[in-house]
C-alpha cells in the first residue's frame, strides 16, 4: 500500500476518488461529513450533523469495490413536536464500480458501470443517499418527555376535543367511516 493514500483524512468535501491513480489492492480514506455538506443540498432533510466515514477501496483488474462505513449524529426534525433532535446513525454499504462499454443508469444501486476513460469518480451523491437511507422511518425523540411540552399539550388538547366531538355525533355515516378507519388502522 502507498502510505500517502493510506488513512487520508479529508474535510474539504472533495469526495472525488482518483481512479486512475490508485494502486492495486486496498486504499483507505477517512472523511468527516459536517454541516456544510448538508447545507450544499437545499432539499436535505438533515439540517446539521457530524458523520465519520471510513472508505476502503479495493482496486482490481476489472473493478473497484468501495466499502463505506458511517458513524455519527445528524440533526432532524421530530415528527411528534417539530423540534430538532440528534439522531445517531451507524451503517455500512458496499458498492461495485465495474468497467463496461458505456455507463449505466440501471436500477441496481450496488453496481455502477464506468468506462475505461473515467479517471475519477464523485462519491458525494452516494454518500448523501446512504446517510438518508440509514435514518429511521419514524423520526422522533427517544422519549416523548424530551419533546416540546407546549406542543405536546396542544396536540393532546386537540385530540381530546376531536374525541369528544366524535362521541357527540350520532350521524350514521360518520360512525361508519370511523369504523372503517379503525379497521384499516389495525
Amino acid at each position: 500500500m502507498h502510505p500517502e493514500l493510506d488513512k487520508m483524512k479529508r474535510e474539504d468535501h472533495n469526495f472525488i476518488i482518483p481512479l486512475a491513480g490508485l494502486p492495486f489492492g486496498h486504499s483507505d480514506y477517512q472523511y468527516v461529513i459536517n454541516d456544510s455538506f448538508f447545507a450544499e443540498r437545499d432539499y436535505s432533510e438533515v439540517k446539521r450533523g457530524v458523520v465519520n466515514l471510513h472508505l476502503d477501496i479495493e482496486k482490481m483488474e476489472t473493478m473497484f469495490i468501495l466499502t463505506l462505513k458511517f458513524e455519527g449524529k445528524v440533526v432532524l426534525q421530530c415528527d411528534r413536536c417539530g423540534d430538532d433532535y440528534e439522531q445517531p446513525i451507524e451503517d455500512s454499504a458496499e458498492i461495485f464500480l465495474k468497467y463496461g462499454a458505456e455507463k449505466n443508469d440501471e436500477d441496481n444501486d450496488d453496481v455502477i458501470i464506468i468506462t475505461k476513460n473515467d479517471s475519477e469518480f464523485d462519491l458525494s451523491d452516494l454518500i448523501y443517499e446512504y446517510i438518508i437511507l440509514s435514518l429511521p422511518i419514524h423520526r422522533t425523540h427517544d422519549d416523548e418527555s424530551l419533546c416540546n411540552q407546549e406542543v405536546m399539550e396542544k396536540l393532546h388538547s386537540f385530540s381530546q376535543v376531536e374525541a369528544d366531538t366524535e362521541e357527540e355525533d350520532d350521524d350514521p355515516w360518520k360512525q361508519m367511516m370511523k369504523d372503517l378507519k379503525d379497521k384499516i388502522d389495525k
